[in-house]
């Protein structure tokens, strides 16, 4: 992480979390009643990004499957065609694509306020994280069921609306396709 004065590290079951609050009752308790149980349940790893007196954002991932339905698909992206494609081969049966999903992605009231650019960065080590992880295990994208409020920081960083059938819900799911990524470190590479 490129900050000074913080500590990153990935949360265990003898974590003693340091005090945190967002301003969202439900990422707040996420993190002091369901981020240890799930480590221990293998659900989500959680990170914590934290200075000497407080958490100051967290970062909550779990493997995921992009089920695919093709009705589903919203825009005319490179990957929904693509998906598409795949549905309609008569030859090809693949229904679901590998993912990592952010499950909670929060940063403290305070912090947040000073615009440091944590968020972003904690998204930005989910993308290295997966192509790194690439080359072990399959990741086609990352997920998120991105809060409204949210909708606008996802979409600069790339994130694509999913579907427009929850344009009304509180939650949109969306997704960041990974492959022109992987192309540009290969292309890098050779």
């Amino acid at each position: 992480m490129p900050f000074t004065g913080f500590s990153f590290s990935k949360l265990h079951s003898d974590t003693n979390i340091l005090p945190f609050e967002c301003g969202d009752e439900d990422l707040n308790s996420f993190l002091f009643n369901k981020a240890i149980p799930y480590k221990k349940e293998l659900l989500a790893t959680t990170y914590l990004l934290e200075n000497d007196e407080k958490t100051v954002a967290y970062l909550s991932i779990y493997n995921d499957a992009l089920a695919v339905e093709e009705k589903d698909f919203a825009s005319k992206s490179a990957l929904n065609r693509a998906i598409k494609e795949i549905i309609n081969h008569p030859k090809r049966h693949l229904r679901q694509f590998p993912a990592i999903k952010i499950g909670r992605l929060a940063v403290c009231k305070s912090t947040k306020k000073e615009r440091k650019g944590i968020g972003r960065t904690l998204v930005n080590f989910v993308i290295n994280l997966a192509l790194e992880q690439n080359s072990d295990c399959a990741c086609q994208l990352i997920t998120v069921d991105a809060y409204r409020e949210s909708l606008d920081f996802y979409n600069k960083l790339g994130f694509t609306f999913l579907t427009e059938n929850d344009k009304e819900k509180d939650t949109r799911q969306m997704y960041l396709d990974l492959r022109p990524l992987m192309n540009t470190i290969e292309d890098l590479a050779n």
